[in-house]
Protein backbone atom coordinates (compact mmCIF):
# COMPACT_ATOMS: atom_id res chain seq x y z
CA UNK A 1 0.00 0.00 0.00
CA UNK A 2 1.10 3.32 -0.95
CA UNK A 3 2.08 6.11 1.53
CA UNK A 4 -0.12 8.89 3.10
CA UNK A 5 1.40 11.95 1.70
CA UNK A 6 0.91 13.02 -1.73
CA UNK A 7 3.58 15.51 -3.45
CA UNK A 8 3.29 19.13 -3.22
CA UNK A 9 5.02 22.11 -5.14
CA UNK A 10 5.52 25.84 -5.91
CA UNK A 11 1.98 26.42 -6.55
CA UNK A 12 -1.36 26.24 -4.52
CA UNK A 13 -2.96 23.04 -6.31
CA UNK A 14 -2.76 19.47 -6.05
CA UNK A 15 -4.42 16.13 -7.47
CA UNK A 16 -6.89 14.50 -5.76
CA UNK A 17 -6.23 11.90 -3.60
CA UNK A 18 -6.44 8.57 -4.38
CA UNK A 19 -8.82 6.14 -3.25
CA UNK A 20 -6.31 3.23 -3.96
CA UNK A 21 -4.61 4.20 -1.10
CA UNK A 22 -3.12 7.09 0.96
CA UNK A 23 -2.81 9.89 -0.95
CA UNK A 24 0.25 8.58 -2.94
CA UNK A 25 -1.03 9.36 -6.71
CA UNK A 26 1.09 12.45 -7.34
CA UNK A 27 3.81 11.12 -5.45
CA UNK A 28 3.63 7.68 -7.79
CA UNK A 29 3.26 10.33 -10.76
CA UNK A 30 6.32 12.38 -10.54
CA UNK A 31 9.09 10.67 -8.43
CA UNK A 32 10.08 11.56 -5.27
CA UNK A 33 13.45 13.06 -5.88
CA UNK A 34 11.59 16.25 -6.96
CA UNK A 35 10.15 16.91 -3.74
CA UNK A 36 13.46 17.11 -1.46
CA UNK A 37 13.71 20.26 0.87
CA UNK A 38 15.53 23.42 0.23
CA UNK A 39 19.21 22.49 0.18
CA UNK A 40 21.60 23.50 3.31
CA UNK A 41 23.54 25.91 1.09
CA UNK A 42 19.65 27.46 -0.29
CA UNK A 43 18.59 27.93 2.84
CA UNK A 44 21.58 29.66 3.90
CA UNK A 45 20.51 32.90 1.57
CA UNK A 46 16.78 32.65 3.55
CA UNK A 47 18.60 32.86 6.91
CA UNK A 48 17.84 36.37 8.34
CA UNK A 49 20.52 38.72 7.36
CA UNK A 50 21.74 39.16 11.12
CA UNK A 51 22.28 36.07 11.37
CA UNK A 52 24.33 36.15 8.05
CA UNK A 53 26.50 38.90 9.23
CA UNK A 54 27.10 38.01 12.51
CA UNK A 55 30.69 36.35 11.54
CA UNK A 56 29.61 33.59 14.23
CA UNK A 57 28.95 29.96 13.63
CA UNK A 58 25.77 29.29 14.88
CA UNK A 59 24.49 26.00 16.56
CA UNK A 60 22.35 23.96 13.98
CA UNK A 61 19.21 22.76 14.55
CA UNK A 62 18.23 20.52 11.70
CA UNK A 63 14.34 19.37 11.11
CA UNK A 64 13.83 15.97 9.45
CA UNK A 65 10.41 14.81 8.13
CA UNK A 66 8.06 14.30 5.60
CA UNK A 67 5.28 16.48 3.70
CA UNK A 68 4.36 18.50 7.23
CA UNK A 69 8.09 19.49 7.25
CA UNK A 70 7.86 20.05 4.15
CA UNK A 71 5.03 22.36 3.76
CA UNK A 72 2.39 20.46 1.61
CA UNK A 73 -0.64 22.77 1.41
CA UNK A 74 -3.25 20.62 2.14
CA UNK A 75 -6.09 20.34 -1.01
CA UNK A 76 -7.90 17.94 -2.81
CA UNK A 77 -8.64 19.73 -6.13
CA UNK A 78 -7.83 17.95 -9.49
CA UNK A 79 -5.33 20.10 -11.96
CA UNK A 80 -2.67 19.68 -13.82
CA UNK A 81 -0.15 21.29 -11.17
CA UNK A 82 -0.10 18.70 -9.01
CA UNK A 83 2.21 20.75 -6.06
CA UNK A 84 1.49 23.47 -3.43
CA UNK A 85 4.30 24.36 -0.92
CA UNK A 86 3.61 26.88 1.80
CA UNK A 87 6.75 29.70 1.36
CA UNK A 88 9.21 29.95 4.79
CA UNK A 89 7.24 32.62 5.69
CA UNK A 90 5.12 29.87 6.95
CA UNK A 91 6.31 26.60 7.54
CA UNK A 92 7.76 25.53 10.63
CA UNK A 93 11.05 25.13 10.34
CA UNK A 94 11.31 28.15 9.19
CA UNK A 95 9.32 29.95 11.57
CA UNK A 96 11.30 28.11 14.88
CA UNK A 97 14.49 29.66 12.64
CA UNK A 98 12.98 33.19 13.26
CA UNK A 99 11.79 32.39 16.38
CA UNK A 100 15.16 31.11 18.10
CA UNK A 101 16.80 34.25 17.01
CA UNK A 102 20.68 34.01 16.89
CA UNK A 103 21.29 31.29 18.86
CA UNK A 104 20.80 28.31 16.32
CA UNK A 105 20.51 28.38 12.26
CA UNK A 106 17.33 26.02 11.69
CA UNK A 107 17.93 23.62 8.80
CA UNK A 108 14.61 22.20 7.06
CA UNK A 109 14.88 18.88 5.22
CA UNK A 110 11.11 16.94 4.36
CA UNK A 111 10.17 14.89 1.93
CA UNK A 112 6.47 13.81 1.08
CA UNK A 113 5.94 10.36 1.34
CA UNK A 114 8.57 9.53 3.28
CA UNK A 115 8.47 5.78 5.85
CA UNK A 116 10.37 6.25 8.91
CA UNK A 117 10.27 2.18 9.84
CA UNK A 118 11.61 1.31 6.56
CA UNK A 119 14.58 -0.44 6.02
CA UNK A 120 17.26 0.74 4.14
CA UNK A 121 16.04 0.15 0.02
CA UNK A 122 12.48 -1.07 0.95
CA UNK A 123 10.58 0.93 -0.82
CA UNK A 124 11.02 3.51 -3.46
CA UNK A 125 9.95 6.71 -5.50
CA UNK A 126 9.81 6.52 -9.50
CA UNK A 127 12.57 7.75 -10.13
CA UNK A 128 14.63 5.21 -7.77
CA UNK A 129 14.65 7.51 -4.81
CA UNK A 130 14.33 5.67 -1.67
CA UNK A 131 11.05 6.22 0.26
CA UNK A 132 13.00 5.06 3.56
CA UNK A 133 14.21 7.49 5.83
CA UNK A 134 17.55 6.04 6.87
CA UNK A 135 18.86 6.27 3.46
CA UNK A 136 17.96 10.35 4.30
CA UNK A 137 18.70 11.20 7.68
CA UNK A 138 22.46 9.58 7.68
CA UNK A 139 23.34 11.67 4.53
CA UNK A 140 21.87 14.76 5.85
CA UNK A 141 23.87 14.71 8.90
CA UNK A 142 26.95 14.19 7.48
CA UNK A 143 26.02 17.46 5.12
CA UNK A 144 25.26 19.46 8.13
CA UNK A 145 27.74 18.75 10.78
CA UNK A 146 28.29 19.34 13.32
CA UNK A 147 24.50 19.78 14.50
CA UNK A 148 23.40 20.54 17.81
CA UNK A 149 19.39 19.54 17.81
CA UNK A 150 17.55 16.72 15.95
CA UNK A 151 14.10 17.32 15.34
CA UNK A 152 12.34 14.16 13.63
CA UNK A 153 8.76 14.24 13.15
CA UNK A 154 7.77 10.80 10.98
CA UNK A 155 5.10 7.97 11.26
CA UNK A 156 2.08 9.04 9.25
CA UNK A 157 3.48 7.21 6.21
CA UNK A 158 3.79 4.01 8.05
CA UNK A 159 0.51 3.32 8.64
CA UNK A 160 -0.32 2.80 5.28
CA UNK A 161 2.22 -0.15 4.86
CA UNK A 162 0.89 -3.75 5.89
CA UNK A 163 4.35 -4.79 7.39
CA UNK A 164 4.53 -1.83 9.40
CA UNK A 165 0.43 -0.27 10.08
CA UNK A 166 0.87 -0.51 13.78
CA UNK A 167 2.15 1.47 16.26
CA UNK A 168 3.64 -0.62 18.50
CA UNK A 169 6.11 -1.65 15.57
CA UNK A 170 6.33 1.72 13.92
CA UNK A 171 7.76 3.78 16.49
CA UNK A 172 10.79 1.32 17.67
CA UNK A 173 11.80 1.26 13.98
CA UNK A 174 11.70 5.45 13.58
CA UNK A 175 13.85 4.72 17.18
CA UNK A 176 16.24 2.92 14.88
CA UNK A 177 15.93 5.50 12.11
CA UNK A 178 16.86 8.41 14.62
CA UNK A 179 20.32 5.44 16.15
CA UNK A 180 21.48 5.56 12.74
CA UNK A 181 21.65 9.37 12.23
CA UNK A 182 23.52 9.55 15.69
CA UNK A 183 25.73 6.83 14.55
CA UNK A 184 27.22 8.81 11.17
CA UNK A 185 27.05 12.21 13.59
CA UNK A 186 29.25 9.93 16.17
CA UNK A 187 31.97 8.89 13.36
CA UNK A 188 32.24 12.71 12.56
CA UNK A 189 33.00 13.55 15.96
CA UNK A 190 31.96 15.77 18.66
CA UNK A 191 28.80 15.80 21.62
CA UNK A 192 26.28 14.16 19.50
CA UNK A 193 22.99 16.55 19.26
CA UNK A 194 20.19 16.28 21.62
CA UNK A 195 17.20 14.14 19.51
CA UNK A 196 13.81 16.19 20.29
CA UNK A 197 11.37 12.59 18.97
CA UNK A 198 7.78 14.72 17.53
CA UNK A 199 4.69 12.39 17.41
CA UNK A 200 2.60 13.72 14.61
CA UNK A 201 -1.01 15.12 14.71
CA UNK A 202 -3.55 12.07 14.30
CA UNK A 203 -5.33 11.93 11.42
CA UNK A 204 -8.36 13.99 11.13
CA UNK A 205 -12.12 12.73 10.10
CA UNK A 206 -11.83 13.93 6.56
CA UNK A 207 -9.69 11.03 4.80
CA UNK A 208 -12.83 8.76 5.23
CA UNK A 209 -14.26 10.87 3.13
CA UNK A 210 -11.36 10.56 0.37
CA UNK A 211 -11.05 6.70 0.91
CA UNK A 212 -8.81 5.99 3.34
CA UNK A 213 -9.77 3.29 6.04
CA UNK A 214 -11.05 4.84 9.07
CA UNK A 215 -9.29 2.56 11.51
CA UNK A 216 -6.06 4.71 10.34
CA UNK A 217 -7.16 7.48 12.40
CA UNK A 218 -7.54 5.16 15.86
CA UNK A 219 -4.01 3.85 14.69
CA UNK A 220 -2.53 7.44 14.18
CA UNK A 221 -3.71 8.41 17.36
CA UNK A 222 -1.96 5.56 19.32
CA UNK A 223 1.68 6.89 17.67
CA UNK A 224 1.72 9.49 20.43
CA UNK A 225 2.06 6.90 23.31
CA UNK A 226 4.25 4.59 21.10
CA UNK A 227 6.90 7.17 20.43
CA UNK A 228 6.94 8.80 23.91
CA UNK A 229 8.02 5.20 25.21
CA UNK A 230 10.78 5.07 22.73
CA UNK A 231 12.01 8.64 23.61
CA UNK A 232 11.82 7.57 27.02
CA UNK A 233 13.92 4.57 26.36
CA UNK A 234 16.29 6.31 24.66
CA UNK A 235 16.65 9.61 27.00
CA UNK A 236 15.51 11.74 24.39
CA UNK A 237 12.87 14.85 24.65
CA UNK A 238 9.33 14.08 23.31
CA UNK A 239 6.93 16.54 21.81
CA UNK A 240 3.26 15.79 20.98
CA UNK A 241 2.22 18.25 17.57
CA UNK A 242 -1.27 17.27 18.46
CA UNK A 243 -0.76 20.05 21.12
CA UNK A 244 -1.41 22.22 17.72
CA UNK A 245 -4.49 21.34 17.41
CA UNK A 246 -6.94 18.71 15.67
CA UNK A 247 -6.25 18.21 11.70
CA UNK A 248 -9.52 19.31 10.39
CA UNK A 249 -8.07 20.59 6.97
CA UNK A 250 -9.62 19.87 3.78
CA UNK A 251 -7.59 16.26 3.62
CA UNK A 252 -7.08 15.70 7.25
CA UNK A 253 -3.47 15.28 7.02
CA UNK A 254 -1.83 18.08 5.81
CA UNK A 255 -1.32 21.05 8.38
CA UNK A 256 -2.71 24.33 7.04
CA UNK A 257 -1.04 27.85 8.47
CA UNK A 258 -2.31 27.73 12.00
CA UNK A 259 -0.47 23.98 12.78
CA UNK A 260 2.51 25.48 11.58
CA UNK A 261 2.43 28.53 13.72
CA UNK A 262 1.67 26.97 16.95
CA UNK A 263 3.88 23.71 16.43
CA UNK A 264 6.22 26.34 15.78
CA UNK A 265 5.77 27.99 19.07
CA UNK A 266 6.04 24.92 20.94
CA UNK A 267 9.16 23.68 19.44
CA UNK A 268 10.37 26.91 20.41
CA UNK A 269 9.73 25.96 24.30
CA UNK A 270 11.21 22.74 23.96
CA UNK A 271 14.23 23.73 22.56
CA UNK A 272 14.85 26.56 25.20
CA UNK A 273 14.90 24.08 27.58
Amino acid sequence: MPPLDNAAGPKHHALRPSRRGFLSAAVAATGGAALLATSGEAQAREQPAAKQRSGKRLPTILAFGDSNTWGYIPQVDDSSTRYARYDQSIRWPMLLDRAVGRRFRVVEYGVCGLVGGLASGEAKFEDGTSRAAIDHIRGVILANWPIAELVVMLGTNDLAYPNLSQPEIIAPKIAATVLAALESHKWMGGPLPAVTLVSPIPLGQRVVELGIAADAISRSQRLAPALSEQARLHGWRFLDASGAGELNSVDGIHWDVSHHHRFANLLKHVIST
